[in-house]
């Protein structure tokens, strides 16, 4: 009898373990195709793997208007640099019947300014403070700035979602993400 109580424990060890290996491959799945998405601004890519309640803050139209109004204006336009992600993935935590995984991972862009830059200095200290990147660096003869970063990603799988991943972009602020989860989720997940 007791062999048989270890065998059960021992396979229904392992089935959790396989389910949770299962659950991290699609999330890793998941946050690859959101990764491009976003460096390649492919706005409904980048949609299609947003969590919806962002969506009942900002409509997805007035999001791409954003997007492009922030990408390119009359002072400066920024590009992607698609790089290696370097995906750090932390525990998936299951609160309140949702499940949540903090997903860190490397970025780059390029911003190019329309005007000379008097205080590139200055500038290049409050993009290291504001924006939390690792690298600034300011080109003088093109006028453009080189930014590379650790940014943070929010996967949520939930009834809302049909269990699958999506992901919310975690803001340096944390505004965003507090508008849609509660503050227990905030302690939860140590932010």
């Amino acid at each position: 009898m007791k062999n048989r109580i270890a065998l059960l424990l021992l396979l229904a060890a392992s089935f959790v373990s396989e389910l949770y290996a299962q659950d991290l491959a699609s999330l890793k799945t998941e946050a690859k195709k959101t990764y491009e998405a976003s460096a390649n601004l492919n706005f409904d890519a980048i949609f299609e793997h947003t969590y919806p309640k962002v969506f009942d803050i900002v409509p997805k139209e007035q999001m791409k208007e954003m997007f492009d109004q922030m990408m390119a204006n009359e002072n400066f336009s920024i590009k992607l640099i698609p790089v290696a992600p370097n995906f750090k993935f932390g525990e998936i935590k299951k609160i309140d019947n949702k499940f949540f995984c903090v997903v860190e991972h490397d970025n780059a862009m390029t911003m190019k300014f329309n005007k000379p830059m008097e205080n590139a200095e200055n500038l290049t200290e409050t993009f290291k403070t504001s924006m939390k990147a690792d690298d600034v660096t300011y080109d003088k003869a093109t006028n453009t700035f080189s930014i590379k970063m650790r940014s943070t990603m929010i996967a949520v799988a939930d009834e809302l979602t049909k269990n699958k991943w999506k992901f919310l972009n975690n803001d340096k602020s944390g505004q965003l993400f507090s508008m849609i989860f509660n503050e227990k989720t905030k302690t939860e997940l140590g932010f």
